[in-house]
Parts: structure tokens; C-alpha cells; sequence
């Protein structure tokens, strides 16, 4: 009992859970056949400073003692590295070799508008349904002098990281810069079945991500993005260079770069399959806002 008590046959000094604020997931903890320990994750360095890093929890062995406890700054060098002495109950000592990296989402920089485009329309079987990879081309169907999608095309999405969730998911603002031409696109829809050239507000389909500044927040689980301000909340996808097959009809959208694409759920309304009113409003499908990346 006296030696139990002594805990002189206690060598354990292991970390066995550590995180640190603005960690992103969860640590790694490894230690190798010669009892060497080494812990790595992933830290925002947005949020925090990339050389003094607060524990925000830590779990040893049983009656182990660290050179750093919770709540206290642990000092990384410049290449994110650190050592954390954990000793036993018995007085053994281990240093733990601790390694970050810088967490990175590829939506953070500047990117600028490319190109608009869309895939709707019912009976593709027939000829009904189309992928219009440049909406601009198809300027008959816009009011305005230079106001529909056209209008979208020099503008630039500069993304900044705010943090991260506890979850991984990653979220900061958005600022839309409506571009050398001062001018956002104002979607409406012109349908011309008599010659009347009716308008239609289609805004509500089209403006996914807000005029100036917004916020943006990215679900890891699910894979989506959301957007939100005071006039708009959307949630779509990021999607990657490709090409995407809509149907078995040969209807294909070619991205070049990277897109941000939205789906919907067509009215099923059919008034002239072959009209484009039936790809633009009624029955549109899937819209990708296109953009390539121009500052890191």
C-alpha cells in the first residue's frame, strides 16, 4: 500500500486529449514504438496568432503534470512547432512534439465573374430542356441597356475567413463588387409572345449572392455554402473545373474554372417548351454563377 501510495511505479505521461482555441476538428495523437509523442491539428490563423497558441483543454494520465496547463499560451516556432513536457506521477518525463497546420478554405481571396449560365426546360427528350452556357449571349431576353446578366460579368466576390465552427465549418463575409461598369445585373425576364415584350421580375432566381457586403458560411458535412444578408439567403454548391452532364439528351455545362451552382425546383408549368421562358423562369433547373480565382 505504501508503494501504491507513493505512486513511484506510475510512469504513465501520455496526452490522451489536448485542444486549442481556434483549433479546427480534432487533434491527432501518436505516439510511436519508442514512446516518442506527437500531436498535430489544424488552427485558424486568422483568429488567433500564429505563435502563441492557448490550450483550451487538456487531458493526461492519471496523476501527470504538464510544463503547460489550461488556459496558458504555448509558444510555436515559425515553422508551427512546439514541445510540451508531460511528467508522471513517478517523475519520468516525455516531451511531446506538437505541429500545427494553418487551416486554408479555397473560398478565401478575390475571384472575379466569369460568366452566368443555366440549364431548365421541360421534355428534354423533345428538345424542351437546354443548358445556356452564357446567359449574356441571349440579350434579347433581358430589359435594359446593359442591366440583365451582362451586367455581373467585371464584377469580383472577395471572400475573408472570420473562423471556424467547433464542426469544421468555415464562415466570414462577402463583399460583391458591382465593377468597372457601377452596374449589378437586374434580372428581368422579357417574354415576347406577341410582340408586347412583357417583363418579368426574376431577381428572386437569380440573385443568390448579395449586392455589397455579405455573409458566407460553408456546411463540411453536407458540402454546401450559404449566403446571407438582409435582402438574400441562398445555399448552394462550390463545384469544382468539369464537365457535367444534365440529362441523357446531351445537355452538358462546360466549367472552365470553379462555380457556385444553385438548384431549384421547376413549376412544371409549360407554356412553349421550346420558348426560353421555360429555361430562364418557369422550369429553370440549375444556375452556376462562374468565377475564376485573381488574388490568393
Amino acid at each position: 500500500m505504501e508503494d501504491l501510495k507513493s505512486e513511484d511505479w506510475n510512469h504513465e505521461r501520455a496526452i490522451l486529449d489536448i485542444s486549442f482555441e481556434n483549433q479546427v476538428g480534432a487533434a491527432t495523437i501518436f505516439r510511436d514504438e519508442d514512446f516518442n509523442g506527437k500531436v498535430t491539428f489544424m488552427y485558424n490563423e486568422a483568429q488567433g496568432h500564429p505563435n502563441e497558441l492557448k490550450i483550451r483543454s487538456l487531458e493526461l494520465s492519471v496523476g501527470a503534470k504538464s510544463t503547460v496547463g489550461v488556459n496558458e499560451v504555448i509558444h510555436f516556432n515559425d515553422s508551427h512547432e512546439a514541445i510540451l513536457k508531460v511528467t508522471s506521477a513517478s517523475g519520468k518525463e516525455r516531451e511531446w512534439k506538437l505541429n500545427y497546420v494553418a487551416f486554408k478554405d479555397d473560398l478565401v481571396g478575390t475571384w472575379e465573374i466569369t460568366t452566368l449560365s443555366v440549364y431548365g426546360g421541360a421534355w428534354p427528350e423533345y428538345g424542351g430542356a437546354a443548358t445556356i452556357n452564357d446567359m449574356a449571349a441571349r440579350s434579347w431576353n433581358w430589359s435594359g441597356d446593359n442591366t440583365g446578366p451582362i451586367a455581373e460579368y467585371d464584377n469580383t466576390l472577395t471572400f475573408t475567413l472570420e473562423g471556424i465552427t467547433e464542426e469544421g465549418d468555415a464562415y466570414g463575409k462577402v463583399f460583391n463588387d458591382k465593377g468597372p461598369d457601377n452596374k449589378f445585373g437586374d434580372f428581368i425576364f422579357i417574354t415576347d409572345p406577341d410582340g408586347s415584350r412583357t417583363p418579368i421580375d426574376v431577381n428572386s432566381k437569380y440573385r443568390k449572392i448579395p449586392k455589397g457586403e455579405g455573409t458566407w458560411k460553408r456546411n463540411a458535412k453536407q458540402g454546401t455554402i450559404t449566403f446571407s444578408s438582409d435582402d438574400v439567403v441562398s445555399t448552394g454548391r462550390f463545384v469544382t473545373s468539369g464537365t457535367y452532364q444534365m440529362d441523357t439528351y446531351n445537355n452538358k455545362i462546360i466549367i472552365p474554372d470553379q462555380a457556385f451552382e444553385f438548384e431549384y425546383q421547376p413549376s412544371f408549368i409549360w407554356l412553349d417548351i421550346y420558348n426560353d421562358r421555360e429555361r430562364f423562369v418557369e422550369n429553370l433547373k440549375k444556375y452556376w454563377i462562374q468565377v475564376r480565382k485573381v488574388n490568393p
